[in-house]
């Protein structure tokens, strides 16, 4: 897993695609500013709810249109073969990248697996290349441990920010996998 070097894992937690967006869209709109490409693979459509907050932010014009013209509807990438045709086009040499997933708990293990499994056989083209995944929770959709999805997290996003997990979860040790 030499991809590891190039790319960290971050949840979130969330109670409804209102929610979600409101959590994500200060550190978009930050990410979008720095240059940074935002890409999404979205079992929940927020488009609405993302243009709302939007129309509400005192940011300049093209942030907002940079943020807006971001994929935000409900995407079919679910497989291996969707995953690397989604991958090849959302990897540029120039760019930093962000991907936010949601969707169950199993979507998005299913998920982060094929991308995993694209980056471990395409290292050449992200060298250099840092790469965020963001993953979306939706609190009533898990049933297990919570303590299981942060250990698969370095970072946790919230509508605060992002943060190191030991630091919002107080006495949180990562275990061995």
């Amino acid at each position: 897993m030499i991809f590891r070097n190039y790319v960290r894992k971050t949840c979130g937690f969330y109670v409804s695609e209102y929610h979600m967006a409101t959590m994500l869209l200060p550190h978009i709109v930050t990410k979008v500013e720095k240059g940074v490409k935002i890409g999404t693979i979205l079992n929940n459509e927020i488009k609405k709810e993302i243009k709302e907050l939007v129309s509400k932010l005192q940011i300049n014009d093209i942030t907002k249109a940079k943020v807006l013209n971001i994929e935000w509807k409900n995407t079919e990438e679910k497989d291996f073969s969707d995953i690397k045709d989604y991958m090849e086009k959302i990897i540029k040499n120039d760019n930093d990248i962000e991907i936010i997933v949601n969707g169950t708990k199993e979507e998005i293990e299913n998920i982060n697996k094929n991308i995993e499994y694209w980056l471990d056989m395409n290292i050449d083209k992200i060298e250099g290349i840092h790469i965020n995944i963001i993953n979306c929770y939706e609190v009533s959709e898990f049933n297990s441990n919570i303590n299981s999805i942060l250990n698969e997290h370095e970072y946790i996003i919230n509508t605060s920010g992002e943060y190191p997990v030991e630091s919002m979860f107080e006495g949180h040790r990562k275990q061995a996998i």
